[in-house]
């Protein structure tokens, strides 16, 4: 009864010395992973690693510029004209209103309003509207999406013809004119071919500012149809000077 009793207790231990045995000699990982695990706090002297935000591309930011010009002829003033440029993404709206009033002896012998707004989209007009009073008669332009994709509509007081989309107002707000060659008329509709001279650089105090400006000679290939003289100072308009139907000089000021 000993002997059995004792043959038991040595095949126990001899079990429980191979297991302790097999523990010993596994492997680091193995013992890790049935290990119960504890995340060690961070160390303070660790270099910090930031990890790059996925980028994200946003729109530009809206544009919006007033201008306003004072009109004088041969030195009197005789009016104004506004320029409001609302750029948001590529879209571009243009708004202008010009007033003027010409009195001789305080009796006013010449009047002319103009409003327009004109609408682009990735540099191509898509959109064009204009109403004017020049000295009682009236007129209305529309321009808008024409017959086919590669044209515009143009009504006139009401006549509607096709204009190839190359075209756009002579409002001259923009340094871009320069390089176009098919203009029509703000507030009549009248078409022009235009040609352009390069004059230079040109430095320019106006309303005391001094401005290093580039000066541009826009003219109709028709004598005397559409004559102007132009300065910009980067893509800013800050002089335009024409004459008028009766020889006077008329010069448009950036104030």
């Amino acid at each position: 009864m000993m002997m059995r009793f004792l043959g038991n207790m040595l095949a126990f231990l001899s079990a429980a010395l191979v297991s302790l045995a097999l523990a010993l000699l596994a492997p680091a990982s193995s013992r890790a992973e049935q290990a119960p695990r504890v995340d060690a706090p961070p160390r303070q002297d660790a270099p910090r690693v930031d990890t790059p935000s996925p980028r994200v591309d946003t729109p530009p930011a809206p544009i919006k510029i007033h201008e306003v010009f004072e009109v004088d002829r041969e030195g009197d003033k005789i009016g104004a004209t506004t320029i409001d440029i609302d750029r948001q993404n590529d879209v571009t709206t243009v708004k202008l209103a010009t007033s003027i009033s010409v009195k001789v002896m305080f009796i006013e012998a010449y009047r002319y309003e103009h409003a327009s707004t004109e609408i682009w989209k990735s540099g191509q007009l898509v959109s064009y509207k204009s109403q004017t009073d020049d000295n009682g008669t009236k007129h209305t332009v529309e321009v808008g999406p024409g017959s086919s994709p590669d044209k515009l509509s143009l009504i006139v007081d009401g006549k509607k013809s096709d204009i190839g989309k190359a075209f756009a107002p002579a409002s001259l707000w923009s340094r871009d004119v320069v390089n176009r060659s098919d203009l029509f008329q703000t507030d009549n509709g009248k078409r022009l071919s235009i040609k352009v001279k390069d004059a230079g650089e040109e430095t320019l105090v106006i309303r005391g500012v001094k401005r290093q400006t580039h000066h541009y000679k826009i003219s109709d290939k028709t004598p005397g149809e559409f004559d102007r003289d132009v300065w910009f100072d980067g893509d800013l308009l800050v002089r335009m000077k024409l004459l008028g139907s009766d020889r006077s000089t008329i010069v448009s000021d950036l104030r």
